[in-house]
């Protein structure tokens, strides 16, 4: 927990140091003011639950520290539930049917990007309020684990969720895929839920050392002894490095047939509109 308050800590800090370019936001209001003024806002959020323990207490009080978003898991099971990368998944535990009531009466957005799929099944129906894939696509376009199966989209839609359609190489098969092919799927997705159910999430990593990838998969016990065994960070496609080829991605879905109105709605109205849902402010 120590640490998590630390990084909370961290990122006021250097909000404060670079107020002029970027702004931690907490609820619709502060973004759509950020945007007017020019700054960048910013979403707190975890990947992880683990700083929670079994407390569903804590919930609250990082709300209050401004936490808008949590991931029920990351790569590795915790007392929430199983992740997607665990052999067998056991389901959403009972502490975490307690932490997603607290998630929403706290006005915190439930995500199971890196759950199982019974634990993420589970999770959607556990939720009074609409929860989300913040990152990852339909196994379909991309057999991974970390991409969720259709009926897992569906039933995510059906209680007014969105999945985030990622870009994060791994998980769209590969930097040789083509902005075609995964407007398409992002075409396919919404013909099948509703375009309303159909955001973006590239999980872009910007800055990150390659030493880190490790701890990402495997957990803190992950420390390569060798500099060769250090695993790297996949090449991204040349249309899209980064958030500065957002534009890339507009054009691409407007040529597989989404209408200006509705590319809208994708690049980032969905997301507003479930964030007025779930967060309290």
């Amino acid at each position: 927990m120590a640490g998590a308050v630390t990084k909370i800590g961290d990122w006021r800090h250097f909000a404060r140091e670079n107020s002029d370019l970027v702004r931690i936001v907490r609820n619709v209001q502060e973004m759509h003011k950020a945007k007017d003024e020019g700054v960048l806002g910013v979403i707190l959020g975890f990947q992880n639950s683990s700083m929670l323990g079994d407390d569903p207490e804590m919930v609250d009080i990082f709300a209050d520290l401004g936490i808008r978003i949590i991931q029920l898991t990351y790569n590795i099971s915790n007392h929430l539930g199983s992740s997607c990368w665990e052999p067998e998944d056991g389901g959403l535990t009972r502490v975490g049917h307690r932490m997603i009531s607290a998630f929403n009466s706290s006005g915190i957005l439930v995500d199971i990007s890196h759950v199982g799929n019974r634990t993420g099944l589970e999770a959607i129906d556990s939720s009074e309020k609409p929860i989300a894939v913040t990152h990852g696509n339909p196994s379909s376009f991309c057999d991974s684990p970390r991409n969720k199966p259709d009926h897992l989209i569906e039933a995510l839609a059906g209680r007014g969720g969105i999945i985030g359609c990622t870009l994060y190489p791994l998980f769209m098969g590969g930097d040789t895929t083509t902005r075609l092919d995964w407007c398409r799927m992002v075409a396919d997705t919404a013909e099948k839920i509703g375009v309303m159910h159909v955001a973006i999430g590239s999980d872009s990593v910007v800055g990150w050392a390659p030493d880190a990838l490790g701890w990402m998969r495997s957990g803190r016990w992950d420390r390569p002894k060798q500099a060769e065994d250090v695993p790297t960070f996949p090449n991204w496609p040349e249309w899209f490095k980064g958030p500065e080829d957002f534009d890339s991605l507009s054009e691409g879905l407007s040529e597989v047939g989404f209408s200006s109105e509705e590319i809208t709605s994708v690049m980032g109205s969905n997301w507003i509109r479930l964030f007025e849902d779930v967060f309290n402010e």
